[in-house]
């Protein structure tokens, strides 16, 4: 597994939260896969870690913002 350099995980995370600020009818995990040019599975480790912080929730299959 690659190592990530110092902010990378921040500034990563940063941009799964703007990509969820500018669609407010959600995302499904493979839109903000494609759009971020991730891995389904790495796109996925970031949306678990926010959804653990409460920075974003899961309604079906959509991504949004937390509350």
């Amino acid at each position: 597994m690659a190592r990530l350099f110092a902010g990378e995980k921040r500034d990563n995370s940063s941009r799964v939260l703007q990509l969820l600020r500018r669609c407010f009818s959600g995302l499904r995990e493979i839109e903000i896969a494609q759009e971020l040019g991730w891995d389904r599975r790495t796109t996925n480790n970031y949306l678990r870690e926010l959804r653990k912080q409460g920075r974003i929730h899961k309604e079906g299959r959509d991504w949004h913002l937390g509350d």
